[in-house]
């Protein structure tokens, strides 16, 4: 039979206190239909919409509207899921690990292609933003196995903050168009992402150093 790890999970963004409580209060209040899979459902059409409206905005910048309330839907369904299955106390520990995170996957996928496929993201901008969501994931997962840690924000920066810096984006682009940088013809946010993608490479190497040495220095006074 699978068992479910033991890990500690460490959430320390800087909305993290606040949204806990809001989403405990919000799960309080939820109606019994509501399940934790309906919201693992509704975060991932979210995400979906998100990409398809930022695809659309090719068509006419309103769509970006319709971007920020999917990014909306994707925070309401991924980050209430699990919440309202450890206020009910349904928890599926092995289920819920699974699914939530491939689905997260998925998700990440629908938001920053969909974003890189908008006039608003250079595609391979968004693929290098990707990426770095990715290594921090990827990190979190390695660390939840080796360690028993499961850490889900490095630096202040969770998915909730990712989603409102996203939907904020929208917001200044609907108005003030693609913040474009004349005399070599890529945006702001494309800067960024060439920035963002060797600085959390960089941090991904030196996390793994680090902890390895740990887990080294650990396993040896075992001997």
């Amino acid at each position: 039979m699978l068992r479910a790890m033991t890990v500690t999970r460490i959430h320390q963004s800087w909305l993290a206190a606040s949204e806990k409580r809001l989403l405990i209060s919000i799960a309080r209040r939820l109606p019994a239909w509501v399940t934790p899979d309906l919201l693992t459902l509704l975060g991932m059409l979210g995400a979906l919409l998100t990409g398809i409206c930022y695809i659309a905005s090719h068509r006419s910048p309103w769509f970006l509207w319709g971007a920020v309330v999917g990014l909306g839907l994707n925070w309401f369904g991924d980050s209430l899921d699990g919440t309202l299955a450890r206020t009910r106390k349904i928890e599926r520990p092995v289920y819920g690990y699974f699914v939530d995170h491939s689905t997260d996957l998925i998700s990440q996928v629908f938001i920053f292609l969909g974003l890189g496929a908008s006039p608003y993201l250079g595609f391979d901008a968004a693929c290098l933003i990707l990426l770095a969501y990715w290594l921090a994931a990827l990190l979190t997962f390695i660390r939840a196995v080796a360690t028993k840690v499961f850490q889900i924000s490095y630096y202040g920066v969770g998915p909730t903050e990712i989603r409102i810096a996203l939907g904020l984006y929208s917001i200044v682009v609907f108005f003030a168009g693609r913040l474009e940088l004349p005399w070599i013809r890529v945006t702001l946010i494309d800067l960024f992402g060439y920035a963002l993608f060797p600085l959390v490479f960089l941090s991904f190497v030196s996390m793994v150093w680090s902890e390895s040495r740990v887990l080294a220095a650990r396993e040896d006074q075992n001997l």
